[in-house]
């Protein structure tokens, strides 16, 4: 059974981690993403009436970001960004303005009506 690291002990072995630790601070949710008991990324979201911001970690370089509007509030994604630099990809969900506030990212991402994965 793994003992669970403290955020100091985390932060020194992966000082990237800082990012996650101020999201948390911050009142995200982060949870550890399992598939058939093992670990393979780490999950975090933070809601609002407005809005849902999400993030996924697959590894140190494959990060991933979306802020996704509720259906009342016109629904959609309105910002995403995929990056190799977890603390750039923080950094910037965590530093967008709340919807309808100036420099809110506001325009509905719309996408085919068919998806594929790449």
């Amino acid at each position: 059974m793994n003992a669970s690291a403290t955020d100091e002990e985390a932060v020194r072995l992966y000082p990237e981690l800082q990012a996650l630790v101020t999201a948390r601070q911050a009142g995200w949710v982060i949870r550890a993403l399992h598939d058939e008991g093992e670990a393979v990324g780490i999950a975090g979201s933070y809601s609002r009436q407005q809005y849902t911001d999400a993030l996924f970690i697959f590894d140190r370089t494959n990060v991933s970001a979306a802020r996704v509007l509720d259906d009342s509030y016109g629904g959609g994604c309105v910002w995403s960004k995929e990056g190799s630099d977890l603390q750039e990809v923080v950094y910037e969900l965590l530093s967008l303005p709340e919807p309808g506030q100036p420099g809110a990212p506001s325009l509905v991402k719309r996408s085919s009506l068919l998806w594929t994965p790449r």
